[in-house]
This record gives structure tokens, sequence and C-alpha cells, in this order.
């Protein structure tokens, strides 16, 4: 569903958030009657604010530098904002990676600041809602956005290759000791805590998968000219990688 177009930019939620939608209002039902359902609605549509924002940040980085959104999405888990590519320079990148925390924070201080004048507890909730979204995100966790900036820093004095190599190795850090950490949280019961840590792991495996075989992909076509050899064939894997950084294709 296409909620608008902020700087020509279609804003979309995906049919799954419904889900998460209806699990808020349902536990804001049993906690607090109809008061609570409405609340947890407010809540539910705060939160799409939130991640709209957040992705809006990365967006309207990235148009500074020539780079266009295609679209952004919002996902029970998060959200996405589709760059044509990520900025090549590690300042640009740098710029657009803390850019969607920096939107959260911004508006979690006006929101801290209503606060103060209207001690309304759903303005406190969406305050500290972006807030945690904007920290959350700084944790330097590949690929969350903490994760681009640190890649982005290291590229400065490593090179681009050998540094998404170390942020890469951080985020596949991160994931063990996040899943582990989930599974005894978990054992504890506190399972819901537990859950929320172990589903963080597995969507930073997903994403850490995904993003290596794109990173691989753009290096191929940049140092070659031509599409990756892989791309789109089920009996060729991608290369693997030297520790030099240099490319080596490989079939499965």
């Amino acid at each position: 569903m296409t909620l608008g177009e902020p700087y020509g930019i279609p804003v979309r939620v995906h049919p799954t958030f419904a889900l998460l939608l209806v699990a808020f209002v349902a536990w804001g039902a049993l906690e607090g009657g109809m008061v609570g359902a409405m609340v947890s609605l407010g809540l539910g549509v705060g939160l799409v604010g939130s991640v709209v924002v957040h992705e809006l940040g990365h967006a309207v980085a990235a148009r500074r530098f020539g780079i266009r959104t295609l679209h952004v999405t919002v996902y029970p888990w998060g959200g996405a904002a589709a760059l044509e590519q990520m900025p090549e320079d590690p300042d640009e990148e740098l710029v657009v990676a803390l850019a969607g925390p920096a939107a959260n924070l911004a508006v979690a201080a006006v929101l801290g600041l209503l606060w103060l004048a209207w001690s309304n507890p759903l303005v406190w909730s969406l305050a500290t809602t972006n807030a945690a979204l904007g920290l959350l995100n700084l944790v330097p966790a590949y690929p969350m956005d903490g994760g681009r900036a640190l890649r982005a820093v290291l590229a400065r004095s490593m090179g681009f290759v050998p540094a998404s190599r170390a942020a890469m190795r951080l985020g596949h850090g991160f994931a063990l000791v996040a899943g582990v950490g989930g599974g005894l949280v978990a054992l504890r019961g506190q399972w819901l805590v537990g859950l929320s840590l172990v589903l963080t792991a597995a969507f930073l495996v997903v994403a850490l998968r995904q993003e290596r075989e794109h990173l691989l992909a753009s290096f191929w076509q940049r140092t070659t000219g031509r599409p990756p050899p892989w791309a789109g064939s089920p009996s060729t894997t991608p290369p693997s990688e030297g520790d030099d950084g240099t490319l080596s294709p490989r079939s499965s």
C-alpha cells in the first residue's frame, strides 16, 4: 500500500505490517480495553511514521550526492530505502548512513520538548520510540547504519574492500552474540526480549549474505565493465574473495 510520495519518493507499507498492527491493537485491548486499543493503534501508526522518517533521512541525504531513491518500504521488522546505489566515496557514505538515525533523534528531541509542555503519554512513547530507533541503528553491526558508518571510516585508510570485510565480520559477530544472548534470555522466561534478539540476529545474517553478494557483483562490474557471470545463472555461484581483496570465479 502506497502512503504517499514525499520528495517524489513512493512510501509503501508491506501488507504483512497489518499483522503487527493487529497484534499491537489486540495487546492494547487486553491491557486497557477500548482506550488501550486506541492508544496501541496510535503507537502502531507512530511506529510507521518513525520508520518512514528514518528512511527518508537516508533518501534526502543520498539525493544531495545525486543518488535517486526508487521507493521506501516499511516492513514489520523495519524499513528499507531502495537507493539506486550506495555512495562510493567514504565521506558521502558516512553522511548517508548517519542521516537516518539523526532524523529519528531530531524527531525525538522535538517530541520531548512537546511532552514537557503537554504531558501526553502517547507523545512520550513516540519520543522514546524515535530515540530508540535512532540509537539502535548506530550499533556498529554491518549492515546496520552504524556498521556502514564504521565501514566508511575504515575505508579512508584501508580501502573499500578490506573495510567491507572487516565490517561484515563485526556484523556476523554481533549476530552471533545477539542470537546466543536471545536464546539465554528466552530460557530465563523473558521470551519476548529473547525472541526479538533472535529475530534480529536472523535478520542480520540474511542481510549480510545479501550485502556480500551485492558487493561482489558491484566490484566485479566496476573492475571488468561487464555484468557478473553468475547473475541469473543457477549453475554459477558468486566469486570467492582473496585475502588481498581480489575476486576469483568459482563454479558450484
